[in-house]
């Protein structure tokens, strides 16, 4: 719903205002939210529309582009996510139109539902079909080579590290280091505050902060699960310190702001400053993933995982509460399947060769 909002005040469409005159949104209106239902809401333009509001043609070409001018990676969310945002909208729009006809005269009643019946149908025709089955070529964690090779070119003392200053070495080292120990998101990390650290422990907190005053940024990172506490080893938090204190605190702008991540200049790092570090090093390296991007760290965390429980002989039950305490999921949450697909096919392959063993002994 807050894409939903977000769209149409780009687009100054006051929807409300509309179906109290028995008005109902235009097909390139509709088009244009099933366009943006693609999209990342991080990498979508703040930027108001420039075509007139009476115009019933919209170049989704210049649209698009405007986007990809803005960023460096765009990046389109999987067709389930897709088919979901635009189901919500067909249905929280029907509801609308239903619920302002009941206000109006029995002809722009009928005109409306009419109207809305129409456009809607549009919509849900642009909802993709979402297969279980698609699971081939399906977003997985890195592999252990991917992720040695990794850590070593970010080091900061590493020949091959693509970034030149030494504070952006550190930092974006720390950056990797905290999403392959921890599986946080993106959002959660740039979220994260000096006084979330626990000062005697190697603790921190992921809180969730709704319109955090504190956070200059148009758009506030914060975590869509529920807050919790995540132990670290303590010499990652013992990196977290000093940088801190050595390198995050030489810069003055930068004592403004509670959030950890920052940018050189001081200000809390933006998440498309996320994307374009993965960016640079998937160009500046290029035997490392062509996928890799932030949210693959948190593929990545959810393998180890399993791989961890695994060797620990923890049973299923215990190992999905644990996982789902540790990723701040409800109790009952299945999430866990979408991001374990590397162990699972794994396994997979390991119980069909044993039940190929007497197949060898047969003397094939």
């Amino acid at each position: 719903m807050a894409l939903l909002y977000r769209e149409l005040d780009k687009a100054g469409i006051p929807l409300l205002e509309r179906l109290r005159r028995g008005q109902f949104l235009t097909l390139p209106e509709i088009n244009r939210l099933a366009d943006a239902a693609q999209y990342r809401v991080a990498d979508l333009s703040d930027e108001p529309l420039d075509y007139p509001a009476s115009s019933t043609v919209i170049d989704f070409k210049k649209i698009r582009m405007r986007r990809r001018a803005a960023v460096e990676e765009v990046i389109a969310v999987d067709a389930a996510n897709q088919a979901s945002r635009i189901r919500y909208m067909a249905d929280y729009l029907g509801f609308l139109a239903d619920y302002f006809g009941a206000a109006l005269s029995a002809p722009q009643k009928n005109e409306l539902a009419q109207e809305s019946v129409r456009v809607l149908k549009a919509l849900q025709g642009q909802i993709p079909k979402v297969s279980n089955r698609a699971k081939v070529g399906a977003r997985e964690g890195l592999s252990k080579e991917d992720q040695e090779r990794l850590l070593a070119i970010v080091h900061p003392d590493s020949l091959n590290n693509p970034w030149k200053r030494g504070f952006v070495r550190l930092r974006n080292w720390l950056i990797i280091v905290l999403l392959l120990a921890t599986g946080m998101r993106r959002g959660e990390l740039l979220g994260l505050q000096i006084g979330d650290l626990d000062p005697s422990l190697p603790r921190l907190s992921i809180l969730r902060r709704a319109d955090a005053t504190e956070d200059p940024r148009l758009i506030q990172q914060n975590t869509k699960t529920n807050d919790r506490e995540v132990e670290v080893r303590p010499a990652i938090m013992r990196a977290v310190w000093s940088y801190i204190r050595n390198d995050r605190n030489k810069i003055k702008a930068a004592r403004k702001f509670p959030q950890l991540i920052v940018a050189d200049d001081g200000q809390p790092l933006s998440p498309k400053s996320i994307d374009k570090m993965f960016a640079q090093l998937r160009e500046a390296c290029p035997g490392l993933p062509v996928t890799l991007t932030s949210h693959v760290m948190r593929h990545t965390w959810n393998e180890r995982f399993s791989e961890q429980a695994e060797l620990m002989g923890l049973t299923d039950t215990v190992e999905e509460k644990a996982r789902n305490e540790q990723q701040g999921w409800a109790d009952d949450s299945k999430s866990a399947a979408t991001y374990t697909r590397r162990h699972a096919s794994r396994k997979g392959r390991e119980i069909a060769l044993k039940l190929q063993e007497k197949l060898d002994e047969s003397g094939i």
